[in-house]
């Protein structure tokens, strides 16, 4: 279709009218509340001006900023607020920031970078570290192994020959990071690892002075279990201490006892516990704990490596 001189025309005043326009908004500063502004852009506030300058920075409350984003304008709102992504981060980048709204370290947020890999973390007061102890003051177990179904229960004291959890503790510390968390149940006296890691574990036992059994393989074990979140036996490490036959015979009592100390990794959901089984007098008799001096030789320790 051919095109008119009057069409012809109107394009080209169209062309002329719209380039000027354009090449003025180009040029031209922007100031908002500012009558005169001396920056590319600038806004007035009721707390002070938020600037552009022709570097392409941005500046807060600040006439001349020195890097990208600069807030340090002299008060005392300069904080800058940061939150989370779903983001990997490589798709994020190298140098994205995030803060991780978890309170499952001990802390109630952390900061993390991305290095282009990984987000790493940043955290308040150092790495996390699971710390538990207590103390043990009472008589009480739980039988859980034995031939006989209908033993199976609470006790008061250990059962010879007997697999037997320590239960009701007395417990010290059990915190993350500083804070008091719920990882130790020390009426079962079972810990439940609250994520994947290393965890060093130790416990104590004396039992009250008595005469050693006088027949053989006499013995008493400290052993540390592990359970992982369906219940499964995953581990079993124990530390036996042997006593020859008449230890301690009569008059002359004796205190035993036997204590075990490991390094496990634990995944998340993974229960350790700690129990014990002696052989120390004839089978089916029972014998107490030492609980003297509010429980000192009964103690339970753990640590997140």
């Amino acid at each position: 279709m051919m095109m008119g001189p009057k069409n012809k025309i109107k394009r080209l005043i169209s062309a002329f009218i719209v380039l000027p326009i354009a090449v003025t908004q180009i040029n031209a500063q922007i100031g908002i509340g500012v009558p005169n502004p001396s920056n590319p852009v600038e806004i007035k506030t009721d707390a002070g001006n938020v600037i552009i300058n022709n570097s392409g920075r941005i500046g807060v409350m600040t006439a001349n900023p020195k890097v990208a984003l600069d807030l340090r304008g002299g008060t005392n709102n300069g904080t800058i607020a940061i939150g989370n992504t779903t983001k990997t981060a490589s798709q994020a980048g190298a140098g994205a920031l995030r803060y991780v709204n978890s309170p499952a370290i001990g802390v109630k947020g952390y900061l993390e970078f991305s290095d282009g890999t990984n987000w790493v973390s940043f955290f308040p007061k150092g790495k996390p570290r699971i710390i538990v102890m207590a103390s043990k003051t009472t008589q009480d177990t739980y039988l859980f192994e034995s031939a006989t179904p209908s033993e199976i229960g609470p006790k008061s004291g250990i059962v010879q020959r007997r697999s037997s959890y320590l239960t009701n503790w007395t417990e010290k510390l059990d915190s993350d990071s500083g804070v008091p968390t719920s990882n130790f149940n020390p009426a079962t006296g079972e810990f439940v690892a609250p994520r994947d890691g290393v965890y060093f574990a130790t416990f104590t036992f004396a039992l009250q002075s008595s005469q050693v059994n006088t027949g053989s393989n006499n013995q008493t074990e400290a052993i540390w279990e592990v359970r992982n979140s369906a219940g499964t036996i995953t581990q079993r490490v124990k530390t036996n201490n042997g006593y020859s036959s008449d230890t301690g015979g009569s008059p002359n009592a004796v205190p035993v006892g036997s204590a075990c100390t490991v390094s496990v990794y634990l995944n998340k959901g993974d229960k350790l516990r700690p129990f014990t089984w002696i052989t120390v007098a004839f089978d089916g008799t029972i014998s107490q704990f030492d609980v003297s001096g509010g429980g000192v030789y009964n103690a339970l320790t753990i640590v997140e490596q």
